[in-house]
């Protein structure tokens, strides 16, 4: 008896505390209404997802919890906490209560268990993911601002968060419920897009020594670090210019960048984080947080977004073309090629999987193309259209495009820099033109960053161009040079030209004194296909030798200049 007495007993007691929790929290809140001081804010999230919780629970309820109480939902053996993440302030209604019973007030049971017929109930009062729930609200708000925070049900107090990336992960990831399937914020803490501070002190330190914040963000030669790299920076502090926040998130000596600058105030910095590509006001609407003017720009092609810091779209000087290339922007005299028509930015790097894989529960937030998943295995967003493909098969296609623009870019610089190099004191305006427009094509393939694998045949043409007007460069300015002028310092074998060719191609080398010569050509897998010269006793001098592949097949070949003195290899393409 006197068991049970204090069993009840410390019942009673924890229920008081539970109460007087409850009411220390609801009177510590202001009972302001947030829609009059910020209307457009609650406009917005009335638009989205947070302000319609309800009825996804009372679907849900219905179709996997069919003959379960409420407490099995929230503590029993596939517990799923409904109320945590969809509206954890609902447990402050009519003064209080548990998780249990707010699902249990919220939602419609018969004889006690939830069924097929469950549906929302007294949604007057349910709050959905409201300001409250992510805001602590001071009770003397507007004298004392609120503060970010996640509201806990379990606990009826708010659980301080350090980033606010941290607080979207609560529900968007594993933070609070490790066998969550939403790992939206996993996956984003797998990204480079969660790692992006270390990289700009990298680049302070390297290339912009002696240099004050507001020389790198608006002086002769900017470099607006924060706008893509950590946009919502300056909202830290209560907020800040991106000037100002360069210098608080960047050490300086004598206000200038050195070359030991480092991250500072680390806990502050929010990377790429999800305000920077989400309104947390309406998360849906793709948007792009400019640190400029600290407004969201809304997006309706996700490229666009992309495209901000992927792209020229916000700064034209950017060396990161790939939403450019994607979209065909920037070139001179190429006609835009699509690759595969319709396809854009996040349909491969955004791709979710078959339910319940990690592709799926990642939300393609990692960014990568290839998932591991929890049995080591590999899934590929390339399988959504190419379905007969595996992650492997996906991997080597992928490699092979790579491999294949690599060749061509590597003969386009060399037969580039050579053009360039003659054009040394040319004033003549048409190969000016021609060497300037080579150039900017040259520099949009390099600033691509896939390796060729975005846009293929769209970087192959723009290669084409460059080869195509070098050679018109070199078969007008190489008349004009005598092949023995002067006696070369150093042994050099030149980038053949044309190149691609069909059938004929001139090599060129240098001798700086008399020698034997070899010279052979093989294939990629190292079978020699001709000799040229073996052994042959050559002069001094610049040497230009015909050849000609006109019983070759098309492809990437290998010619080798061999001396006693020296050898080096070159790739030439052949292209019928």
């Amino acid at each position: 008896m006197k068991g049970r007495v204090f069993f009840a007993i410390h019942v009673l007691i924890v229920m008081m505390l539970f109460v007087m929790t409850i009411i220390h929290v609801v009177s510590a809140q202001s009972a302001l209404d947030c829609s009059v001081c910020h209307n457009s804010n609650y406009q917005l999230w009335m638009q989205g997802k947070h302000s319609q919780t309800q009825g996804d629970i009372a679907k849900e309820l219905a179709e996997e919890w069919i003959g379960q109480p409420p407490d099995s939902v929230i503590h029993g053996s596939g517990a799923e906490n409904c109320i945590a993440c969809h509206a954890p302030i609902a447990v402050t209604v009519d003064g209080g209560m548990t998780e249990v019973q707010a699902l249990e007030h919220f939602f419609t049971t018969d004889n006690g268990v939830f069924s097929q017929n469950t549906v929302a109930a007294d949604t007057l009062n349910w709050p959905h993911v409201f300001c409250t729930t992510c805001h602590n609200l001071p009770a003397d708000h507007p004298t004392s601002m609120p503060v970010f925070s996640y509201f806990n049900s379990t606990t009826a107090q708010y659980d301080s968060v350090g980033k606010i990336s941290s607080l979207c992960g609560q529900c968007h990831g594993a933070l609070r419920f490790k066998d969550t399937d939403h790992l939206t914020y996993n996956a984003w803490k797998m990204s480079k897009h969660s790692l992006t501070q270390d990289d700009v002190a990298g680049e302070l330190a390297e290339e912009r020594t002696g240099e004050s914040p507001d020389s790198v963000i608006l002086g002769s030669d900017p470099e607006n670090c924060i706008a893509c790299h950590g946009p919502t920076a300056v909202l830290a502090n209560g907020g800040m210019t991106e000037t100002e926040a360069l210098d608080y998130f960047f050490t300086t000596q004598n206000g200038k960048f050195f070359t030991s600058t480092a991250s500072t105030h680390q806990d502050q910095w929010p990377d790429v984080s999800c305000i920077t590509c989400h309104n947390p006001h309406n998360p849906e609407a793709r948007s792009y947080f400019n640190s400029e003017t600290g407004n969201y720009e809304v997006f309706d092609d996700a490229a666009e977004l992309c495209g901000q810091c992927h792209g020229s779209l916000r700064f034209p000087d950017t060396d990161h073309r790939s939403y450019n290339i994607e979209k065909g922007v920037g070139a001179v005299g190429v006609n835009f090629i699509e690759t595969m028509p319709g396809i854009t930015c996040t349909s491969c790097h955004m791709s979710s999987g078959e339910e319940d894989t990690n592709a799926s529960m990642y939300h393609g937030h990692t960014w990568g193309i290839f998932v591991t998943e929890e049995d080591g295995s590999r899934t590929a967003s390339c399988t959504s259209c190419h379905q007969t493909m595996d992650a492997t098969a996906a991997e080597n296609s992928i490699q092979s495009f790579r491999a294949e623009t690599q060749a061509r870019l590597d003969s386009a610089e060399q037969v580039f820099q050579l053009a360039d190099s003659l054009m040394q004191g040319n004033d003549n305006a048409a190969l000016v033109a021609k060497r300037d427009e080579a150039k900017v094509n040259l520099f949009l393939v390099n600033s691509d960053e896939s390796g060729g694998f975005h846009n293929q045949h769209f970087q192959l043409a723009l290669l084409a161009d460059v080869i195509q007007r070098s050679n018109e460069i070199l078969n007008v300015t190489s008349v004009a040079e005598p092949q023995n002028k002067t006696i070369p310092k150093d042994f050099a074998l030149l980038q053949n030209y044309p190149n691609p060719f069909n059938p004929s191609t001139t090599i060129e080398f240098t001798l700086p004194y008399v020698t034997s010569v070899t010279l052979q050509v093989y294939t990629v897998l190292g079978q020699e296909v001709e000799t040229i010269m073996f052994n042959k006793k050559l002069a001094a001098g610049v040497h230009r030798i015909p050849f000609s592949a006109i019983n070759f097949g098309n492809g990437v070949y290998i010619y080798k200049l061999t001396t006693p003195e020296y050898n080096q290899t070159r790739k030439m393409i052949v292209m019928k």
